[in-house]
């Protein structure tokens, strides 16, 4: 009995790490993908490619062209998220900050 009840918690802990591992890389794809878009603007442009900074609560920011956001994962839960922009001196940069996603209701 007590293995049946140890091989069961194996399969429920290892599902709800596989869940969470797909999650963590489709965040980190988007990041992927954010920072692939925003190395190809860099360069068009003459740019160095900014560094991704964390956004920090009453942070002054300065957006004076609007460059890119990463992809929503529409799953209800609290990501990561990218913008990038440029600043009124023609710098690009990048902030991280959390934020909810979209939830989809597919009634």
């Amino acid at each position: 009995m007590k293995k049946v009840i140890i091989a069961a918690l194996c399969v429920v802990v290892s599902t709800a790490a596989q869940a969470n591992t797909l999650s963590e890389q489709r965040q980190l794809q988007f990041i992927q993908e954010h920072q692939q878009a925003v190395a190809a603007y860099a360069e068009k442009n003459n740019k160095p490619m900014p560094e991704i900074e964390d956004y920090r609560y009453g942070m002054k920011i300065e957006v004076a062209k609007f460059v890119r956001q990463s992809q929503d994962p529409r799953n209800c839960s609290i990501y990561p998220r990218l913008m990038t922009f440029e600043d009124a001196g023609g710098a690009l940069k990048t902030l991280r900050y959390s934020m909810a996603a979209q939830c989809i209701n597919n009634k």
